[in-house]
Formats: C-alpha cells, sequence, structure tokens
C-alpha cells in the first residue's frame, strides 16, 4: 500500500459514495449528478463553509489493528508522511517497528547518487552528516511515544564526532525491546564514490556497556557493526539473548573478542570480515553454543584454535594460517578458499592434511584461485572417509590443464556421492595443440549426482565429462549449467552468465544426449 492509495481511501470515507479499497461503486444516479452539478452556483459561501466543517474524519474511527497493518505495509519514509493524512494521523507512523535510518529514506535519493557524490566536497558532506543527524533526532524523538521496536539500523557515514546521538538512538530501541541492530557507518553506505580522497573520520566506539546493560533484561537478537570500534567490554551484563554476530571493518582485538564472547552464551552465528586487529583467535569457550562461524579477509591473522564444541559449519577466506581443529568434534562442513602467495599451499593442505585434523567432515567447499596443473598433490593418495559432498570452484579451468586432479579427488574420496564441480574456464577460447590425455581407469562407486557449473562446451571441459562419465559407475543425475556459480557465504548462491556462455550450442546439447546414458536422468539449465 502506498500513500496515494491510502488518500484515495480517505477522500472515499468522507464522501457519501460507498467505496472499496481498490476501487469504487457510485450510487448517484443521473438526476442527482445533474442536481450536483447544476446547484453548484446556488451553493453560497456560508454553506460550503458548513459542509467541510461537517466532514467527518473516518480515519480515526479505524480499528488499531488495522492501523498497524496499513503501517507495516509501508517503508519508514512513506510511514512518515502518512502524519500529513489526518490529525489523528501525526504520530501514527511510531507504531512502525521497522527503523531504517539511511541516507534514501532521510535526506532523499539524490544523496545516492554517484554522479552527485562524485562531485562533493568533504565540507559538503559533512553538512550533509550534520542534516542527517538532525532529521533522525528529530525522528527517535517522536518513536519513544510508540511501542515496541524489532529493528534498527543507521547505515550512513558518521564518526566518533557523532558518538552522543548514535548512542542515544540505539539506547531508545534497546528501550523498545529491540531484537536486531544494523550499524553501518562505511563511506560506502551512504556516498557513493569511486577513487575519490575523503577525510578518515574517527570511528565510533560502540560502548558494550549500552549492549549489555546489567539492569535490563536483554532482547538483541541479532547485531551488525561495521566501520566502527569495539573496545571496552563491561564487566558485569550480559548479551545472553544474542544469537548472531556480525563485525566487518571493526578494530576489535584478540583480547576483546574473547572478553565480547564470555558474556553471549547463547551466541550460534558469528562472522568476522576485514578485521585487522585480530592475529591469534582463539574459540575455546565450553558455554558458547557457537555454531557457525565465518571468517573473511581479516590480514593480519596468524592462528586460529577452533575449540567450540558446538561448532557445524566453518567458512574461511583468506591467507593460509595455522589452524587447529582439535575440539571441534561436531565441525561438519568446512569451506575454504585461500588468498595470497600461498594460496597453493593452502589448497594442497585443504585436500591432504585436513583429513586428519577434521575426521568428521562431510561436506567440503574449496576454491582453487590457481590453475589446477600447479597442484603438487602427494602420489600416496590420503583418504577423507566421512566426506559424501564436495564442491570444487577451479578458477581458471585452462585447457592444458592434465587432470591429475580429478583423479586424486575420485581416489581420496571414496564415499562421496555428490561432487559439484564449478569451472571459470578463461573468455577466450583458441584450438588447444594439447594432445588427448591418456588418463588411467578410476571407478568411483558410490557417487551419484555430479553438477557442473560454468560449462561452455570447449574441448578440455568435454573431455574432463567424459572420463567422469565414464568412471562413476553408480551417477544417476548429471546437470549441466553455463552459467558460473559463486559461494557467497552461509548456504547462499549467485549465478553469473559467462562470458564465454554463448558457445553453449545446440551441438553442446546434442552431444549430452549422444554419449550420456539414458540411464542418467540429464539436466541442462
Amino acid at each position: 500500500m502506498t500513500i496515494k492509495e491510502i488518500k484515495f481511501v480517505r477522500v472515499a470515507a468522507g464522501s457519501n459514495r460507498s467505496i472499496g479499497l481498490w476501487g469504487s461503486g457510485d450510487n448517484c444516479t443521473s438526476n442527482s449528478r445533474k442536481h450536483a452539478y447544476g446547484g453548484r452556483t446556488n451553493m453560497g459561501l456560508r454553506q460550503k463553509a458548513g459542509r467541510t466543517s461537517a466532514t467527518k474524519d473516518y480515519l480515526i474511527e479505524l480499528p488499531d489493528g488495522i492501523l498497524s497493518e496499513i503501517i507495516s505495509r509501508l517503508t519508514l519514509k512513506e510511514a512518515v508522511r502518512t502524519s500529513i493524512l489526518s490529525k489523528s494521523w501525526r504520530s501514527i507512523w511510531t507504531c512502525h517497528s521497522h527503523l531504517l535510518f539511511d541516507s534514501v529514506n532521510i535526506l532523499g535519493n539524490r544523496i545516492y547518487s554517484k554522479s552527485i557524490s562524485c562531485c562533493q566536497s568533504e565540507s559538503d558532506r559533512q553538512l550533509q552528516r550534520h542534516h542527517f543527524v538532525e532529521k533522525v533526532d528529530h525522528l527517535m524523538h517522536q518513536r519513544q511515544r510508540g511501542l515496541k521496536i524489532d529493528s534498527l539500523a543507521i547505515r550512513f557515514h558518521l564518526g566518533q564526532e557523532f558518538a552522543p546521538h548514535i548512542s542515544e538512538w540505539i539506547q531508545c530501541a534497546f528501550g523498545k525491546g529491540v531484537e536486531n541492530i544494523d550499524v553501518d557507518l562505511s563511506e560506502w553506505s551512504s556516498f557513493k564514490i569511486d577513487s575519490v580522497p575523503v577525510d578518515e573520520l574517527e570511528r565510533y566506539i560502540v560502548p558494550c556497556s549500552l549492549l549489555a546493560a546489567s539492569n535490563k533484561r536483554c532482547t538483541l537478537k541479532h547485531l551488525q557493526l561495521a566501520f566502527c570500534s569495539l573496545f571496552s567490554v563491561p564487566s558485569s551484563g550480559s548479551l545472553a539473548s544474542l544469537i548472531s554476530i556480525k563485525l566487518q571493518d571493526v578494530n576489535i582485538n584478540d583480547q576483546q573478542l574473547e572478553n565480547f564472547l564470555l558474556i553471549c552464551s547463547s551466541l550460534e552465528k558469528m562472522s568476522l570480515h576485514a578485521c585487522n586487529n585480530l592475529v591469534k583467535l582463539k574459540f575455546s569457550y565450553p558455554k558458547v553454543r557457537l555454531k557457525i562461524l565465518s571468517i573473511r579477509n581479516c590480514f593480519r591473522l596468524e592462528s586460529i584454535e577452533l575449540g567450540a564444541h558446538n561448532l557445524t559449519t566453518f567458512e574461511y577466506t583468506g591467507e593460509l594460517t595455522t589452524f587447529s581443529f582439535k575440539h571441534a568434534p561436531r565441525l561438519a562442513e568446512v569451506y575454504l578458499s585461500f588468498t595470497g602467495q600461498n594460496r597453493q599451499d593452502g589448497v594442497n593442505s585443504a585436500l591432504t592434511r585436513f583429513a586428519h585434523d577434521i575426521p568428521h567432515l562431510q561436506t567440503l567447499n574449496l576454491v582453487s584461485v590457481l590453475a589446477m596443473k600447479t597442484l603438487k598433490l602427494p602420489n600416496k593418495v590420503v583418504n577423507f572417509t566421512n566426506v559424501q559432498a564436495f564442491i570444487l570452484t577451479v578458477f581458471p579451468f585452462h585447457d592444458e590443464d592434465k587432470f591429475d586432479w580429478i583423479i586424486y579427488i575420485l581416489k581420496a574420496f571414496p564415499l562421496l556421492c555428490s561432487f559439484q564441480l564449478n569451472l571459470f574456464s578463461p573468455s577466450y577460447i583458441r584450438k588447444s595443440n594439447i594432445l588427448p590425455r591418456h588418463l588411467p581407469e578410476c571407478p568411483h562407486m558410490h557417487l551419484t549426482k555430479l553438477e557442473i557449473n560454468g560449462f561452455c562446451g570447449s574441448p578440455h571441459e568435454i573431455e574432463l565429462l567424459k572420463y567422469l562419465l565414464d568412471n562413476l559407475i553408480e551417477l544417476g543425475e548429471l546437470v549441466i549449467n553455463p552459467c558460473q556459480k559463486v559461494f557467497n557465504g552461509f548456504n547462499s548462491w549467485d549465478f553469473e552468465e559467462a562470458s564465454n556462455s554463448h558457445n553453449f550450442r545446440q551441438e553442446v546439447i546434442e552431444w549430452f544426449h549422444k554419449f550420456v546414458p539414458p540411464t542418467i536422468q540429464l539436466h541442462t539449465l
């Protein structure tokens, strides 16, 4: 429902016509219309005034449940604008339980425009910051009259200069039983710019004493912080209700994070992204219920010790570091994407050492950001005895590839049931001078589902697929997709059209139907 639709209801409610929410029914006859138009010139000013004053404001008679339903269907910006519809509606927007304060809702779309933001000086941006804070102050003052706040999101480039205001907004939300808080004070949250130098702001320091107040029942379940600092942790107080936390580009060190986790006894999901003050991470707290841990691009990280007994999922993106999985008996799903100069060693470790380090591993999701032919896999295969699902992303997948790695995988994962292969072949297609590869037979007796994404019908892709079809004895389902599949974290995926996907032509599909046995269920997307 929009503001225009609400205005439509209001006008209809004040008339003598029978009108619905989405349409009208005019009960006037042609004679009554004629009388209405004919008598217009005879109506005096006094009569007009009498009719106007007698018009009843039917909006005030709507039940509270309907009012709340109407407001909940609006954006925050639209909800605030309902105050112009009726005197009784001046504060009705305060029942809106989801508060999103960003440049679009507070300052308008023009501030979010890249072309305009690029031309703004730092003094102009500072002026916008003051306008933003002033308007949010006004809205939060009004919102104190309302009931529960379910979520509060602050997404604007603000620094420690505005700390009293930001803390007051958060405190107000806590007073209203907030469950979700998202504070993103990064530059890109409000000013969309490309390589334009800006003054570095002193980061807002999140008052942990405010988050973990000891004299109030904690209601916060989900917390996201970006571009701020999280320093002191109160000796008393608790965040026992907190279930998930995401820290992105947050100033916090090892000891501060450890102290913070000690007051989060119900925490199940944690994401650490670009927190570059972290060096040696330890998750060895018996009282912490942590089940899912994601660490991305924390570039100073040297070691990770996982001692969370309930941990089931671990995702890591970054340079090769020292891992310890000795006290993670339930760890069953791992995602690994190594960057930097040692990424080859990282892939080698994942395909060898992790078989012993994570004995209960069931799902391995591995990204190889290098040519697979450069891998130095051992001649003696190390078996992953419990892995049933393996996801391998190969970037790039060159036509010079020798396919030694696929033979190793078929041997190293004897109980594998599902194999997903995400290929990122070079955009150019050239006639390969590589002679047909003479690969040894390597029959696999358990794999039943094969999914290949980024398949465009290049000769080396077809040769790889043919080899798999010849060796996957129990294969029952084959999924082929020319689009590239990209992992976003927490079992979330995106599909992107490959630059050479036009090569996925009819003759390639005909090849599938010719060489894929009828006993295999084929899906081409």
